[in-house]
């Protein structure tokens, strides 16, 4: 066989080796198995408030305010006296925004004609009332359906109705969430139909301060409209008032958590979730990082007989 015949047979072999091995390894990638890690990291939060003894909660035989992790415990002793007022007698500190009401009473035997909650701040003030027992009954909670409205909603829907007269969508930001004209200026002329495009139109950029503040605008706006025209959890100065205290908080946080708070408010424009139908003075919007104060004032039914108890249950949702 000549030179030249075994150099093409050398290189035909070298050849064919060459697209087995080709062959081989599509083969071999092809058995490859790809694994992607996926990370879920659970972390313990604390609850939305938490209870504890106040400056008068421990004064035996008068008053034992107990805490506890779901709660508290109060013993008190009442006399025929007219009124007994059991001042401070336990904290509550809110760690978020809630909405705080009183559900489920039960109490016996009748003992008590009337009892309140009154929920005060640290400089003394009353910042609402909780009844409990009204004329020797439990306090009733008629159940009803909340309404919302997403800001989607109220930006298509740019008439008066169903926007209010009272803050009509040509309302200005700084008239109505007065905080922005000394922490967000740039905001202040914008309307409050404009603030409904602030996700992607705000003068602010998304990592400022302000670019926050825009954010809680976008469902301030449509909780502003929902309260004032709707079967809605807060009232209008609940919202405004809200609204302007998380802004002038200068906390990022503080922002964010609102707007949490008032997007999960803003769920959809049809009857939705089942929330209890009460007037604001007997249920509290509770501020994050605020320490409260909780003072009981009875009315018990005369005359009493000594030796005479009863146990009032209820639930603080």
């Amino acid at each position: 066989m000549s030179t030249e015949k075994i150099g093409k047979l050398k290189h035909k072999i070298a050849l064919i080796i060459t697209l087995a091995a080709l062959a081989l390894s599509v083969l071999a990638l092809a058995d490859v198995i790809y694994y992607y890690r996926g990370v879920i990291t659970a972390q313990v939060s604390p609850p939305p408030i938490s209870f504890f003894q106040g400056p008068n909660g421990y004064a035996p035989p008068y008053v034992v305010a107990t805490p506890t992790s779901t709660g508290f415990n109060l013993v008190i002793q009442i006399t025929n006296a007219s009124y007994a007022y059991y001042y401070e007698v336990l904290g509550l500190y809110a760690y978020s925004w809630c909405w705080l009401y009183v559900t489920n009473v039960t109490a016996t035997p009748a003992l008590i004609s009337n009892l309140w909650l009154y929920i005060q701040t640290p400089q003394n003030q009353t910042y609402c009332i909780l009844p409990v027992i009204y004329q020797s009954a439990p306090i009733p909670l008629p159940m009803s359906t909340y309404q919302s409205c997403t800001p989607g909603y109220w930006k298509t829907h740019t008439t008066v109705p169903p926007w209010s007269s009272q803050y009509p969508p040509s309302e200005t930001l700084s008239s109505v969430f007065t905080a922005v004209n000394t922490y967000c200026p740039k905001l202040s002329s914008y309307t409050l139909l404009q603030a409904l495009s602030f996700p992607s139109q705000g003068p602010y950029s998304k990592s400022e301060y302000c670019g926050k503040v825009e954010l809680l605008l976008f469902q301030a706006v449509a909780a502003l409209e929902n309260s004032l025209t709707m079967n809605y959890p807060l009232t209008p100065s609940q919202v405004i008032t809200m609204v302007n205290n998380a802004i002038s908080s200068n906390n990022v946080t503080t922002v964010t958590n609102l707007q949490s708070y008032l997007n999960n408010l803003n769920e959809e424009c049809s009857p939705g979730t089942v929330y209890p139908s009460i007037s604001p003075t007997s249920s509290c919007v509770l501020q994050p990082g605020t320490t409260y104060y909780i003072s009981v004032l009875v009315q018990p039914i005369t005359s009493l007989q000594i030796g005479q108890s009863e146990k009032i249950s209820f639930y603080l949702a």
